[in-house]
């Protein structure tokens, strides 16, 4: 039987976390007490974050809140993460184009971490010409030849046409000197999505030409994508080993 401290507290986290996101100075004795209660603790991890689909994540002294995968309700709709990324509507495939986001986000984490399992970074801040350089590399990859016949046939989706949406883009608007403002760009469109890791915390953009992981980002990629095979089946979208010939 848990005491009604407990489970007050519990409640009072997971409320601060589903307002803000995250916990801050000002939450300093909420997240002391909750960390030291270890009642609160189970109440989270047995009953609100399996009931509400959610994970809270501590980092040093701070906690975070992300949505639990197939999370349906404090998850990102397809719709919602359009406008999130500001991906306009036109004549090319809305799918396709958050595909391409998707992608982006992928590749960003295996330059970011270890390819073999996510669990290492090995750098610090990834240059936004060579993120554009490697997915264009690996997009390439999955859209053509054997591999994207095997791809396409196995997940049922069109890598080909993805990769060819990519390739049809200039790497830059030579017409901006800010490319935030280009629509029609690879690397304004890294930037629709360098944007939104930033705003959700999980990384800082500097400069417009580099990215950098956050403690978020680290512990959520090494203690909440911690299911092998989920990493497997994603690296295996980017990895350079042909796989289905195995």
């Amino acid at each position: 039987m848990y005491s009604k401290e407990s489970v007050e507290r519990a409640i009072q986290l997971f409320v601060l976390l589903l307002e803000k996101g995250e916990t801050d100075e000002k939450d300093r004795d909420l997240v002391f007490a909750y960390k030291e209660d270890p009642a609160a603790q189970e109440i989270v991890a047995q009953m609100i974050e399996k009931e509400a689909g959610i994970k809270i994540l501590g980092v040093g002294d701070k906690l975070y809140v992300t949505p639990a995968i197939d999370n349906k309700v404090f998850g990102y709709t397809n719709e919602e993460l359009r406008v999130k990324l500001g991906l306009r509507s036109d004549n090319v495939a809305m799918g396709l184009k958050l595909y391409v986001a998707y992608f982006i986000i992928l590749a960003t984490l295996a330059m970011f971490y270890n390819s073999d399992d996510l669990n290492t970074k090995v750098r610090q801040y990834v240059p936004i010409e060579e993120l554009e350089q490697y997915v264009t590399e690996k997009l390439h990859m999955v859209g053509t030849g054997e591999y994207g016949d095997y791809l396409s046939q196995e997940y049922e989706f069109n890598f080909q046409q993805v990769a060819e949406y990519w390739h049809n883009m200039p790497a830059f608007d030579e017409t901006l000197t800010n490319q935030r403002m280009g629509r029609n760009s690879r690397v304004s469109y890294l930037l629709k999505v360098w944007s939104f890791l930033e705003e959700e915390g999980l990384a800082k953009v500097a400069m417009d030409s580099e990215l950098h992981p956050t403690d978020k980002l680290d512990h959520m990629v090494r203690k909440y994508y911690s299911h092998q095979k989920r990493k497997n089946d994603l690296l295996s979208l980017i990895s350079q080993k042909e796989i289905f010939y195995a």
